[in-house]
């Protein structure tokens, strides 16, 4: 294939390679991530059936409901006040 005899019939044929060369590599991932399947799930991890587990997620749950607090705090006061806002402390009003 010379650049400057380039033919239509030569794009062609390199179209059809440029795909195929696709397509394997698609079909490659494929089987790859299907092969992901066959993985232990768990990678040595134990579950307890301890009471004490639990905790972490009302922890979680505690920390996701401050960051939210946090945003819309910075939210608010930012559409009152021009400048950066820096949050220094939540507390909860109940």
């Amino acid at each position: 294939m010379d650049i400057a005899n380039f033919t239509f019939m030569d794009g062609i044929r390199l179209s059809i390679f440029a795909m195929l060369v696709v397509f394997l590599i698609l079909v490659l991932l494929q089987f790859i991530i299907y092969s992901f399947k066959f993985l232990p799930r768990d990678l040595g991890l134990k579950k307890s059936s301890d009471p004490v587990a639990s905790a972490p997620a009302s922890i979680e749950s505690q920390d996701e409901d401050e960051m939210v607090a946090m945003l819309m705090a910075s939210i608010l006061a930012k559409e009152e006040f021009k400048g950066n806002i820096r949050v220094k402390s939540i507390k909860r009003i109940r």
